[in-house]
């Protein structure tokens, strides 16, 4: 009587043909991802959060936006690598760190404002790798493999064009990076199957003259001089004195 009982109350299950893993990339069925970068590259679910108080506080004083505002960058039409770039001129906070930040308090929130806070000071420009097990099932040893692979051919394609990892001039005749990149790997096991590094840098590479431009905004603090560089540090240091205050 038990084991009917238990069969009666079987979770219903999805029509075969519901592609959950296009659902779990916030597309819709019949939605290519493709067509999800005309409209930027954070499923909806995050599309639809928000902050808590103190972070949405937080992000307002320091300058800090949300990861749906990143834009993916046109020309990703490659079936070799299943990955795509999306830029923002500001910083944004990771994708993986929405769940700390709202919408109510989490207990690890100042942990995250702290963090924050300390790339604030040292990184112009935050490099995120992140990949996504919904398409091929990856586990997760697959998947984090592939970002540290795919995370080191973007600060190499960097290096050959002059910046480091942290978007700083090596040499000093550039302007700094700001901003946001952010790598998201659609198909982790494809990814590291047939993995070519010189040729996934070359490629990462060839969207790199795309970027500069959307990273080197009117915000950026000139070649000569200090004038901008004290504003913004200005600017952070109030931000950290109201957090600190708060706490």
């Amino acid at each position: 009587m038990f084991r009917h009982t238990l069969l009666r109350l079987k979770p219903p299950q999805l029509a075969a043909e519901y592609p959950i893993n296009l659902e779990a990339l916030g597309l819709s069925p019949h939605e290519t991802v493709q067509q999800s970068a005309q409209r930027g590259s954070t499923p909806n679910a995050a599309q639809n959060f928000t902050f808590s108080k103190t972070a949405e506080r937080f992000a307002r004083r320091a300058n800090i936006g949300h990861p749906f505002a990143l834009r993916i960058l046109p020309g990703q039409k490659s079936k070799e690598f299943p990955i795509r770039i999306s830029v923002c001129p500001r910083q944004t906070f990771s994708f993986y760190h929405l769940k700390y930040l709202g919408p109510f308090d989490h207990p690890l929130i100042d942990k995250m404002i702290d963090h924050y806070m300390k790339e604030k000071r040292s990184k112009p420009l935050w490099c995120y790798v992140h990949g996504f097990s919904a398409t091929d099932g990856s586990n997760a040893v697959v998947r984090q493999t592939s970002e540290r692979t795919v995370r080191a051919a973007l600060f190499k394609a960097l290096n050959g064009a002059g910046y480091d990892s942290h978007g700083k001039s090596l040499d000093g005749s550039k302007q700094d990076l700001q901003g946001t990149i952010r790598v998201t790997i659609i198909e982790p096991k494809a990814i590291m199957k047939k993995l070519d590094f010189g040729r996934l840098v070359d490629y990462l590479a060839g969207f790199v003259p795309v970027m500069v431009p959307r990273l080197s905004g009117p915000n950026q603090r000139p070649l000569h001089g200090h004038s901008g560089k004290r504003h913004r540090k200005s600017d952070l240091d109030s931000a950290v004195k109201s957090e600190e205050d708060r706490q």
